[in-house]
């Protein structure tokens, strides 16, 4: 029998689709650009880092109202993360009940309360605003549940510290519009893209949110709503559809 060969693996999938770095960088500049106009350009989170890494556990899989209700509910009924540390765990769990996986979240977020008080003897991440990036990066890493994304978020969001988390919506997005190939994997994604963009916090921080806000409103995950896009002229998923109706 006549053994079918298997399709080539293309490097492009899954790094770069083009070799033009400083073209894949001036488009992420100009995306960059266009969204934040469109948008508006958002504030630095006024949370402290402890805050904002209880905010994104919560978060995981689940919608931005249901976190920041659970984030609130929280506060409301035990007044601050060293009470959520000690409280009853059923308890925390029917506190964030409105969040996807309650009962995976708050044994979590419990544990890593308790481990950094047991190494920093308090409640504090202030300092992490002031480690070398790569020392903060690993020191957040260390915890359960905490990955490239969550470390992204709290360094960023509230260190100011220029890194950038990439969520679905961000992924997404730029695999669409040609920043990185099809098959990128969400911790190579973080890697790529940050290689493209300016390396400060605000020029970051810019890039994520706008790419964020247009995953959710625009560039959806069924059915983009490409016709409403500011950003067809560059889009390589856009350019496959057009290309494709007229064939």
């Amino acid at each position: 029998m006549k053994r079918t060969s298997q399709s080539t693996r293309d490097p492009r999938d899954y790094g770069y689709p083009i070799a033009d770095i400083a073209v894949l960088s001036a488009k992420a500049v100009e995306v960059t650009k266009r969204l934040t106009q469109l948008y508006g350009e958002l504030p630095f989170s006024s949370k402290d880092p402890m805050s904002m890494l209880v905010e994104i556990l919560l978060s995981h899989r689940t919608y931005d109202a249901q976190t920041d209700a659970a984030y609130e509910n929280l506060l409301k009924h035990f007044g601050s993360w060293e009470a959520v540390r000690d409280a009853p765990t059923p308890e925390v769990q029917e506190t964030i009940a409105n969040v996807n996986f309650p009962e995976v979240k708050a044994p979590r977020i419990q544990a890593v309360l308790r481990q950094i008080t047991q190494e920093r003897g308090s409640l504090n991440l202030d300092f992490l605003r002031d480690l070398p990036l790569e020392e903060s990066v690993a020191w957040l890493n260390r915890f359960e549940g905490v990955g490239p994304k969550t470390t992204a978020c709290v360094l960023l969001f509230s260190c100011q510290r220029p890194i950038l988390p990439v969520d679905a919506h961000v992924a997404r997005t730029s695999i669409r519009l040609g920043l990185i190939g099809k098959r990128v994997s969400a911790e190579t994604a973080h890697t790529l893209l940050q290689a493209l963009l300016p390396q400060d916090a605000r020029s970051i921080y810019d890039f994520h949110k706008a790419l964020l806000r247009h995953g959710q409103r625009i560039c959806v995950f069924e059915r983009p709503r490409c016709k409403q896009c500011v950003l067809t002229d560059i889009c390589d998923y856009y350019k496959t559809l057009t290309s494709q109706a007229k064939q």
